[in-house]
């Protein structure tokens, strides 16, 4: 079936079916399917134009279908914010987030067989409710965050630029692992995107723009930083918890296949606690341009550091960072 890209705490997964929902419930958890910006885009595009929305109708309907079957929670609030702050404030504009997450609403509420058929109209079908106030009107808290995923983009694309040849590879991930210990942060799934770039991986080279004009280069990258911030929240079970107050079973949908291929080998283990989680590899499945050898010696090395900060507060040094950032941005070529 036609389907989305689906991510969970364990890396890439179907839908669950029936008996998987009924081992899910008897867990006492609640399954919750979040949306990326990109899916729920192409939700809000089908509503607006119908029949001439250019995206895979196939597979929202699906989804949509899948929703509704099972009484599935579905969740965009992440993507949301992400679509709806203004970029110089970071304050969200309530009316913009408001006016998508009531097309959202209604393309999962509506009849899925008379949505397949494109048998609504928006604006006499829907029935708005007064919209409550928002708790949170910011996104400054989470810039901390964002701009860290930022600067590591920033990163692997500036070594990038300086050469991908197959002999460079083990000395490009070398450069990226000392920027981190240099930073006194490691980033996960940062990380994995250098191994896989700088080890001959060009699927996966559109999350860092190369070629582009700096000004596209900048958009696109802090998209990107929006979309592993979104990915690493919405496969942690935990923190999910957290947040919603009930025992989830987050499923991360999202139709970014480069985001996708990135994180649905070692979800777990990139992401579960926080930023400095790393993986390791093992000889079957290491990029092209690194030896045996170079990977052994390096993953003892991502071991020993792993180890030495068990225990080691993250701190964020924001002024060193927006340093870097600027530094960064005013190389790019």
């Amino acid at each position: 079936m036609n389907h989305f890209h689906y991510l969970s705490e364990l890396g890439e997964i179907a839908l669950p079916n029936q008996q998987k929902l009924t081992e899910i419930s008897e867990k006492n958890e609640q399954p919750i399917i979040i949306l990326d910006s990109c899916v729920c885009l192409d939700i809000i595009t089908l509503i607006k134009h119908k029949k001439s929305a250019r995206v895979d109708k196939i597979k929202i309907f699906n989804l949509i279908e899948y929703i509704q079957k099972n009484n599935i929670e579905a969740i965009p609030i992440f993507a949301l914010i992400e679509l709806c702050y203004d970029k110089s404030t970071f304050e969200i504009q309530e009316d913009k987030l408001w006016d998508i997450k009531n097309k959202i609403d209604f393309a999962l509420k509506y009849p899925i067989k008379r949505l397949k058929k494109l048998n609504f109209d928006y604006n006499q079908n829907f029935i708005p409710s007064k919209n409550p106030k928002l708790l949170v009107t910011s996104i400054a808290p989470l810039a901390s965050n964002l701009n860290l995923y930022y600067a590591g983009l920033l990163k692997i694309r500036e070594i990038s630029n300086n050469g991908l040849k197959n002999e460079l590879a083990e000395k490009n991930i070398q450069k990226f692992i000392q920027w981190m210990i240099n930073l006194d942060l490691f980033l996960g799934l940062e990380y994995s995107l250098a191994l896989a770039i700088f080890g001959g991986d060009s699927k996966l080279r559109s999350m860092i723009k190369l070629g582009s004009t700096p000004e596209k280069v900048i958009k696109s990258l802090w998209g990107s930083a929006w979309d592993l911030f979104h990915a690493r929240i919405s496969c942690n079970a935990p923190e999910l918890n957290k947040i919603f107050q009930k025992s989830t079973y987050p499923i991360f949908a999202t139709r970014d296949y480069a985001l996708y291929k990135l994180m649905a080998p070692h979800v777990e283990n990139n992401i579960r606690y926080n930023s400095s989680k790393l993986t390791l590899r093992t000889k079957n499945e290491y990029p092209k341009h690194y030896s045996s050898e170079f990977i052994n010696e390096l993953n003892k090395t991502i071991l020993q550091t792993s180890v030495d900060r068990i225990d080691k507060p993250i701190i964020y040094n924001h002024s060193k960072i927006n340093s870097i950032i600027r530094e960064l941005e005013a190389g790019l070529i």
